[in-house]
């Protein structure tokens, strides 16, 4: 199975939905804060990859801030 995420126009939404329902695709509308969560993966794992912050750096913010890794 494939994840494709599709930006739609507000106005256009409702349109998309009952579209994926006709087909039977499943479909979910991100809400704000899962788009936020999204773009901070992005920004983590692209720092893990750079390898100029430390993994355990990274780490230890999490900890600090309460993030169970």
């Amino acid at each position: 199975m494939k994840t494709i995420i599709v930006n739609v126009p507000d106005n256009e939404e409702e349109f998309f939905l009952s579209l994926f329902k006709k087909n039977k695709l499943k479909s979910r509308v991100l809400t704000e804060e899962d788009r936020e969560e999204l773009a901070i993966s992005k920004w983590i794992n692209e720092g893990l990859q750079s390898e100029d912050v430390p993994v355990e750096t990274i780490y230890d913010h999490f900890r600090k801030h309460g993030v169970n890794c």
